[in-house]
């Protein structure tokens, strides 16, 4: 797997954020100090994403 480098400070915006590629993405890009914009068509999964 492909090792995030150390993000803190900064800012990052995910398409599609609230399932699938995009889930992961935002999660690992959160775990790598990243603060993390997720970008939703649907607010209550992008809610249910958030944690």
């Amino acid at each position: 797997m492909y090792a995030v480098p150390d993000l803190t400070g900064r800012t990052a915006v995910v398409t599609g954020a609230n399932s699938g590629t995009g889930k992961e993405a935002a999660r690992r890009l959160a775990g790598a100090g990243a603060q993390v914009v997720l970008a939703v068509r649907t607010p209550a999964k992008g809610e249910r994403a958030r944690t």
